[in-house]
């Protein structure tokens, strides 16, 4: 393939698109359809352009700017593929970033996500929009406590790099890390919360959902617990199945509740991926704030767009029913802006819930998506 100058991240056109859609981003919260496609169909111009990897996908299924008429019909990539191949606008050797997923699924293989400088811009827009308009609602400033490594530590680990940078407009003082080359800190978080408490300052606590169940775990034989001051946030991320346990949504809601003295609208699920530069959260607190009332489910940002679709055929299906996740985001800028996860949900109010992962055959539109893509490159 042959990339016009047109196409460089340096080029006056793609300059201009950074620009409208971080504008988009930042000042557009209740952001069209109508923009929201006009803006999809001009990255995907670009990434058809751009994405060597990306562009043979996409002819390969007649699928180009010519012929793509909104952002539905925009090729999604499996999230496999990045374990497999470079997806990116640019030589991968030329990145200033390089992020991988933690590989919770298979240590060997782990997402491989490549940055150049706009890339890392438009990566920062996105993470600090969606935590601004979802999260931190009604919330000025907080002292943040991460059960995550410090980003210096693994530099190259998406979720340590991702928490700090959507929380970064947010805290008092820097971040405080209780995971060590020892391990989890449970002693030095005990301490920092009972200091926050003391001291009157909110916090938020983020860090993976099972990491606290063995916290709370630790608190409970200690006789300890908080009452966290007013506008404190805690907020997880994964599932509620460790190796040794599993609990119910709601037992783990009560346990938090009970720990840190929050009101369970204060207390946020998060889902999000090394694949996608927003994240998705509970509506709760958002809802609290705006007077709003419906049931707990994960919001969509308005950068973004999420399809329900058939785990075999990968066509979107009716709204209630179960199938395969597939998000579109704005701010997934220098790669590719569909990806197609092997994760399993139904739609729900404004949003969707997430209720497991496929297996085996419950995943096969993707292995076969996944195939196409990698034969696609040998071509």
């Amino acid at each position: 393939m042959n990339t016009k100058n047109k196409y460089s991240s340096d080029s006056e056109h793609i300059i201009n698109l950074a620009d409208d859609i971080a504008a988009f981003i930042q000042n557009e919260p209740d952001g069209s359809d109508d923009k929201f496609n006009q803006l999809a169909l001009r990255l995907f111009e670009y990434q058809f352009n751009a994405n060597t990897a990306y562009n043979k996908y996409c002819v390969k299924r007649n699928a180009t700017p010519e012929t793509v008429k909104s952002w539905m019909d925009i090729p999604a990539v499996p999230t496999t593929a990045f374990k497999e191949i470079p997806l990116c606008c640019f030589p991968p050797d030329n990145a200033v970033k390089v992020l991988t997923s933690s590989g919770t699924t298979d240590q060997t293989k782990r997402s491989t996500l490549y940055y150049d400088e706009l890339g890392l811009k438009m990566l920062t827009v996105s993470a600090q929009e969606t935590q601004r308009q979802h999260v931190f609602v009604g919330v000025d400033k907080v002292r943040a406590m991460l059960f995550a490594p410090p980003p210096q530590a693994v530099p190259n680990l998406a979720l340590a790099n991702f928490i700090p940078i959507g929380i970064a407009k947010h805290l008092i003082g820097q971040p405080n890390f209780y995971v060590n080359k020892e391990g989890l800190d449970f002693p030095g978080l005990v301490e920092g919360l009972k200091k926050a408490q003391e001291e009157n300052v909110p916090v938020i606590l983020l860090g993976a959902t099972f990491t606290y169940v063995h916290f709370i775990d630790f608190c409970s034989s200690q006789g300890i617990s908080f009452n966290l001051p007013e506008g404190s946030i805690f907020q997880d991320g994964g599932g509620y199945k460790g190796q040794a346990r599993e609990i119910g949504k709601e037992e783990f809601l009560k346990m938090v509740s009970e720990t840190f003295g929050l009101p369970d609208y204060q207390i946020i699920n998060s889902y999000g991926m090394s694949e996608m530069t927003c994240g998705f959260t509970d509506n709760v607190l958002y809802n609290h704030v705006n007077g709003i009332d419906e049931p707990r489910f994960k919001m969509i940002p308005h950068c973004a767009r999420t399809v329900i679709v058939d785990p075999e055929k990968l066509e979107p299906i009716a709204k209630g029913k179960t199938g395969l996740l597939r998000h579109y985001c704005l701010g997934n800028f220098s790669n590719v802006i569909g990806v197609q996860t092997d994760d399993l949900g139904h739609e729900t109010g404004s949003g969707f819930e997430v209720t497991g992962r496929a297996k085996g055959a419950e995943a096969r539109g993707c292995s076969i998506a996944a195939d196409e893509l990698i034969s696609a490159q040998k071509t």
